[in-house]
């Protein structure tokens, strides 16, 4: 199995924060150009881990869960492509759309 895939499905939701993990080449520029990007984006990580150092290194950023979509897309788009985006558990599920009354009253 791929290291990336290996760890990216270990990862357990945070109970408040969002999570990213970002593989790397170049552990030094590329984690200082990630955090850069984030930072002219004001995506600010609260923290980050590297959990595995190497060619490559892969590090988990903690972000603010409303942030999170935005600084996936962002790196993506800088040149990031192996990435995985987890919410925290403190995020209510999306709402089932089936489960919606089909037959609301519009108000007024």
């Amino acid at each position: 199995m791929d290291p990336f895939d290996e760890i990216s499905r270990s990862l357990q939701a945070h109970p408040s924060k969002a999570q990213i993990l970002v593989e790397v080449e170049d552990e030094g520029n590329a984690l200082e150009r990630a955090l850069g990007i984030l930072k002219d984006q004001e995506i600010h990580p609260m923290k980050y881990q590297i959990i595995r150092k190497g060619n490559p290194t892969f590090v988990l950023f903690y972000i603010s869960t409303n942030d999170m979509r935005e600084a996936v897309l962002i790196l993506t788009e800088a040149g990031f492509t192996k990435l995985k985006g987890i919410n925290s558990k403190g995020v209510n599920p999306k709402i089932d759309m089936r489960r919606t009354p089909v037959n609301m009253r519009k108000a007024g």
